[in-house]
């Protein structure tokens, strides 16, 4: 029941075109997309499951629309140059690890535990080339 991430574009450091997009959040969820150095066996996050970990980084954050929401936009640096400015260079053939962190203050929206008000999407795990 909760947003499904994708990547579209080609994940490389030398012509990074890469866009993130989460989609099925919720019309104009507060959204934050997250890039860990490491996979984590699930853990519960909120209402859903975090498998994103070692060192997370918050990369963009910004508000969905429609329930959707993609990374990076417009002027936006790329990940992987996002990546480096937060003090996280992504290395030849390194693999990085993404979800989309999002809230809605409704308890109803995100009921288990009762009380949370936010979710996390599927995992997305990406092999960066040359």
């Amino acid at each position: 029941g909760g947003a499904l991430l994708t990547g579209t574009g080609i994940p490389s450091l030398s012509s990074d075109t890469l866009v993130l997009t989460s989609s099925g959040e919720r019309p104009t969820a507060f959204s934050i997309f997250l890039q860990g150095n490491g996979a984590t066996a699930p853990l519960i996050y909120g209402d859903g499951l975090r498998c994103a970990g070692g060192s997370l980084k918050r990369l963009f954050s910004r508000n969905a629309s429609g329930g959707v929401v993609s990374a990076p936009q417009g002027t936006d640096p790329s990940i992987s140059a996002r990546s480096a400015a937060l003090g996280d260079p992504i290395p030849m053939g390194g693999i990085r690890y993404y979800q989309a962190y999002y809230r809605d203050p409704s308890s109803s929206f995100c009921p288990n535990p009762p009380g949370n008000t936010w979710n996390i999407s599927n995992a997305l795990s990406v092999a960066w080339s040359p």
